[in-house]
């Protein structure tokens, strides 16, 4: 990919050449069965492709790590269905997990109404999954949206950092979709010989939302170097820090192995998962002070808006607030 510079950043949406990119190699499809044109890769596998593109930019990431992230969700609907809505060597579902909306089924449609907000990846998704409550039982379900019923607010998400994901709100106005588009997660419809698919939401969505964070903060790593910050010290004055990276992919990798084949055995007890959110999550944590120390350091380099390091680190502070990344 392209060297990245400070305007990619300040963009509010991701370039269409870096985008390309990530078509290309088919990763949108991480999670996608072979037959629907995916890539069907395993959890490791998968999670090590989103650090690596985080780790060249931290907006790219971010989207590819959501987009792929929600075209999972091809192993929850009928294979008709799936075929479908996936097939497309071009399908990114952006969305949001807010309970935001309500629907009323009609014979065998559904019709839509609400609004959701900070769907990442809005610019280039063509599907949109969303959660709403049935309006005479109360009851949740999610459902995938096809782009052309989608209303995009015309007020945008004023942020710190992250600026290049199109995190946007969409609104829905009595649209109808089939009720086939309908769907529970981690209620298998499909591909039950794939072991992504039997793997608990939040433990999958853990995964690669550290797998995100160990890029940008590695990203973040990579620009004090380009840019010199601390110029023949920059080994010295980092050893922290890529220990701490080089250890949390260790733990990332091992436990995407383990909680990939306990999900698929049906044996993923309390304690691994708990164990899961722990580890990984203090060991963001960790990361995260380092860099703050790092930003102490590094002078004035750090706060200066034409230093792709400022924006990186911008990436930075904006991502450890995200809850699955935390312990």
């Amino acid at each position: 990919m392209r060297k990245i510079k400070s305007e990619d950043y300040k963009r509010p949406q991701i370039s269409e050449d870096l985008l390309e990119e990530l078509f290309k190699r088919n990763w949108f499809k991480l999670f996608v069965p072979k037959e629907y044109g995916g890539l069907e890769s395993d959890l490791k596998t998968a999670s090590q492709y989103i650090a690596e593109t985080s780790t060249h930019f931290g907006g790219l990431g971010w989207v590819l790590n959501l987009g792929a992230g929600a075209n999972w969700f091809s192993g929850f609907f009928d294979p008709e269905t799936a075929k479908t809505i996936f097939s497309s060597p071009k399908t990114v579902i952006a969305g949001s997990g807010a309970d935001s909306g309500r629907f009323k089924i009609k014979k065998t449609s559904v019709i839509l109404n609400g609004s959701w907000g900070k769907c990442s990846g809005a610019a280039h998704a063509n599907y949109f999954s969303l959660n709403a409550k049935n309006e005479e039982t109360g009851e949740l379900s999610s459902f995938a949206v096809p782009r052309a019923s989608v209303e995009f607010s015309e007020d945008t998400w004023e942020i710190f950092g992250l600026k290049s994901t199109s995190s946007l709100t969409i609104n829905l106005n009595n649209i109808r979709v089939p009720e086939h588009f309908g769907f529970q997660i981690n209620s298998i419809k499909n591909h039950l010989d794939y072991k992504v698919f039997h793997i608990p939401f939040e433990q999958f969505a853990r995964i690669c939302m550290t797998s995100c964070f160990i890029g940008i903060a590695q990203c973040f790593l990579n620009t004090l170097q380009t840019e010199q910050v601390f110029d023949k010290n920059f080994e010295t004055v980092t050893e922290s820090l890529q220990q701490k990276i080089t250890k949390a992919r260790q733990n990332r990798d091992a436990f995407a192995e383990l909680i990939q084949e306990n999900s698929n055995e049906g044996r993923l007890e309390d304690k691994i998962q708990a164990d899961l959110r722990n580890e990984l999550g203090k060991g963001n944590m960790l990361i995260f002070d380092d860099i703050q120390e790092l930003f102490k350091k590094g002078g004035l380099p750090m706060v200066e808006e034409d230093r792709v390091c400022h924006w990186a680190y911008r990436d930075v502070l904006t991502a450890i607030q995200h809850h699955m990344i935390k312990p």
